[in-house]
């Protein structure tokens, strides 16, 4: 996994995932699980105010997070 080979040249990472125990079962360095639709992993579109709040969100776990630790973003998608 990419993710390992970068953390060990000392950049820490993080990754989005719909997928948590999947994510865990490769010991991903640092993930949020997103509960949003496959290929809205940042939310609706036009929503800049949703996906800047996840960005902030990763930027935070990559101090913040323990290594192979999955935690669950409370963001819900809304229906139309």
């Amino acid at each position: 996994m990419i993710q390992k080979e970068i953390e060990k040249a000392g950049i820490a990472t993080v990754s989005l995932t719909h997928y948590p125990d999947l994510t865990s079962l490769v010991h991903a360095p640092r993930a949020l699980h997103i509960k949003f639709p496959l290929g809205r992993t940042f939310g609706q579109p036009g929503r800049e105010d949703l996906q800047k709040k996840i960005t902030e969100d990763m930027l935070k776990a990559i101090t913040e997070e323990k290594a192979e630790s999955v935690r669950t973003l409370s963001y819900r998608w809304k229906r139309d």
